[in-house]
């Protein structure tokens, strides 16, 4: 060795890392450890945060090794020479030197090697060189190589799809995390197995409270990584896509807001629901329970209500109060039972009137009058009693059978009975499927202005969706439409812009209620009850359509959509399963399917409808009829356009969201809605009458 040099370098005090563990919340995980060989011990402090470790063993292991860092990078050699032997890796001992305390062994970290061996040429010198230069530590101190790699951050969220197990539509653990997809992941199974479990940013998050909404399978969730460590996802937020549509119409519903769940493996009907509507004059609150709703309140409850109040019980009631109970109405009261009905009191009842009591049974009557006249009436009477009995005139006569005595009152005669039973059954007129509860004949809600409202059920069972604006009022909406309505002239044999007289003969409901027109008022969001059979002999002969009946019952009972409806909807677009799109049309080398004419527009109707069943994958005729159903629920039937005529004028907000620009739409399809429902004399068919001003 022919150069020897020392070196010590200056390094911090102390090491301390920390990170955190939401599994052990306040658990102590900070790990230091002090650098023996530092000049001035525990006075310089580098703290590393995260420290990337949720285990204790772990982060002593990390601080241990970044202090022998520091020791390897205090304590260093350099040096030069000819000792073929050294090499990165080994070890030699150094003996003789000229400082006694250089003497012993050292790891060699690094060399580089510098040799020139003779040359054979003619007129050379003939020496060689041969020359190490190295860096060594003394082996009692462990090596460590400085980190050089920094750990992998990411850059900004992403988003991902929710996943879990075949057949699970939730799937969560005990912290409510969750398992995702990203799309960039090509090799995922899109099940459980997809990622580790995320967890869920909530808006409220506390010690047994809080909010708890645990995203479902199929869900599209934005995803962040906690100090950019990819190791660390976390989901900040959910967001909807074209196959997971808000709950209310948009923008048609922009100033609605609210929750609306969905019952687990449920349907679009299945759900539990608080929405608000905040549009200025009809600002509306409803409130759904699916199934059980309990109301727990620990002291005091005020229920105030400025207007009309009803309450429907559609099993029984049981009203209890533990102690004294007021019952106050300034106007007046009816009650009515239509069974039996008992009083009964452990001490006085006291029954009081200040003008007249009456008690009245067919052909009876007791009547007591304030001036102190008490008329009884009736054929016969029986007065039986085990003791003494005393009828006392003071100051006047009793008077037994008189020649020529009228009664004091009358009885309400032999049609009591029946006529007190109508008067119940007028209470209750029949509800609608899926309705609630019937309206309440009198003092129903006034609706919102502009609003649809239920009102009660006619004697034919029809429901009626009121709206404050005239037919008139309603035509000049339409007509004032940048999609202009339009009509069909046979002469011209194509569209023409409709007129006014045109608009309103297919606007106002008074001119389709007879006949075939009235089905245009059928409430599509409930079943008709028809039958494989039944729907088998209508798709019979009607090309593509043939053969799918149970794709159309299955649809209808998967989207709450009624399924003579789709059928009949889908023969009129497709010219009875004829039309190309019916057919089949090749995109990109793949032969697609539509049954609705969705998306295929004017001029080129055949062409644009095929490329939205592609982007769609209809790709057989039981894809595009599935694929259909779900986007008339989506658009339409779900969101409140339950009928035909909903569909093509949008009553509850003229001129946006229609289906068509043909005035006659909705009147059209009903020649097969009514071929239809011929073939099912025993259809269960509900009606949803428009009633404008």
């Amino acid at each position: 060795i022919s150069q020897w040099s020392l070196a010590e370098s200056v390094t911090p005090g102390i090491y301390s890392t920390d990170d955190y563990d939401f599994r052990k919340p306040n658990a102590w995980m900070l790990q230091a450890r002090q650098n023996p060989a530092s000049p001035v011990p525990g006075s310089v402090d580098v703290y590393d945060w995260p420290g990337h470790f949720v285990d204790h063993s772990h982060g002593e292991s990390y601080a241990r090794i970044r202090q022998e860092v520091w020791q390897a990078e205090h304590h260093s050699v350099s040096g030069s020479g000819t000792a073929t032997g050294i090499a990165p890796g080994f070890t030699f001992s150094v003996i003789n030197a000229p400082h006694f305390s250089d003497n012993g062994e050292y790891l060699v970290t690094s060399a580089t090697y510098d040799f020139a061996e003779n040359s054979y040429a003619s007129g050379d010198t003939g020496d060689s060189r041969h020359n190490i230069h190295f860096m060594v530590l003394p082996s009692s101190v462990t090596y460590r190589t400085p980190p050089e790699t920094a750990w992998p951050k990411t850059h900004g969220p992403q988003t991902a799809k929710v996943v879990g197990p075949k057949g699970e539509s939730i799937w969560t653990d005990r912290y409510g995390r969750v398992k995702v997809k990203f799309h960039w992941d090509r090799l995922a199974k899109g099940d459980d197995t997809s990622s580790c479990w995320v967890r869920v940013s909530s808006a409220w998050a506390g010690q047994g409270f809080g909010g708890v909404q645990i995203p479902r399978v199929n869900d599209e969730v934005v995803v962040d990584f906690i100090n950019g460590d990819p190791d660390r996802p976390l989901i900040i937020g959910r967001v909807y896509n074209e196959a997971s549509m808000p709950p209310w119409a948009l923008p048609a519903a922009a100033t609605q807001m609210g929750f609306l769940s969905r019952s687990k493996d449920g349907t679009a009907d299945t759900a539990n629901a608080l929405r608000f509507e905040d549009k200025s004059g009809e600002e509306h609150l409803w409130i759904q329970a699916q199934k059980n709703m309990d109301t727990h309140v620990k002291n005091d409850a005020s229920h105030s209500v400025a207007n009309n109040h009803s309450h429907y019980a559609g099993g029984n009631e049981l009203y209890r109060v533990e102690t004294n109970r007021v019952h106050g109405v300034k106007g007046g009261e009816e009650r009515l039972t239509g069974k039996s009905k008992l009083d009964a009191v452990v001490d006085t009842y006291v029954v009081g009137s200040g003008t007249k009591l009456r008690l009245e049974c067919g052909e009876s009557a007791i009547e007591l009058n304030a001036n102190g006249q008490i008329n009884i009436v009736g054929k016969g009477f029986n007065i039986f009693v085990q003791g003494d009995g005393h009828i006392t005139t003071s100051g006047g006569k009793l008077n037994l059978n008189t020649d020529g005595a009228k009664p004091g009152t009358s009885a309400p005669g032999s049609s009591h009975k029946q006529n007190i039973s109508q008067a119940v059954e007028n209470l209750f007129p029949p509800k609608q499927k899926g309705q609630a509860a019937p309206a309440a004949p009198k003092a129903a809600a006034a609706p919102a202005k502009g609003a649809a409202a239920p009102l009660a059920n006619t004697a034919s069972g029809d429901k009626k969706s009121k709206y404050d604006y005239s037919v008139d009022e309603m035509v000049k909406k339409q007509k004032g439409l940048k999609a202009t309505p339009v009509k069909w002239d046979k002469t011209k044999k194509g569209f023409v812009n409709a007129t006014e007289d045109d608009i309103k003969k297919y606007v106002d409901p008074a001119n389709h209620m007879e006949g075939k027109d009235k089905y245009q008022f059928v409430d599509l969001s409930s079943s008709s009850g028809i039958s494989k059979d039944d729907m088998s002999t209508f798709l019979k002969d009607k090309g593509t359509l043939s053969g799918q009946e149970q794709t159309y019952l299955d649809a209808a009972k998967k989207y709450n959509v009624n399924e003579a409806y789709l059928a009949a909807h889908s023969a009129l677009e497709t010219g009875n399963g004829t039309s190309e799109l019916a057919k089949g049309v090749m995109v990109n080398g793949t032969k697609v399917y539509n049954m609705y004419g969705i998306g295929a527009l004017d001029g080129n109707a055949v062409q644009t409808g095929a490329n939205y069943a592609y982007k769609q994958g209809w790709t057989t005729p039981a894809k595009a009829i599935d694929g259909g159903a779900k986007w008339i629920s989506d658009k339409f039937v779900g969101s409140g356009q339950n009928t035909l005529y909903k569909m093509r004028w949008n009553p509850a907000s003229p001129g946006t969201h229609q289906y068509a620009t043909d005035v006659n739409w909705a009147t059209a399809q009903t020649t097969s809605m009514k071929k239809m429902f011929d073939s099912f004399p025993n259809a269960n068919l509900s009606y949803d009458i428009p009633e404008f001003k």
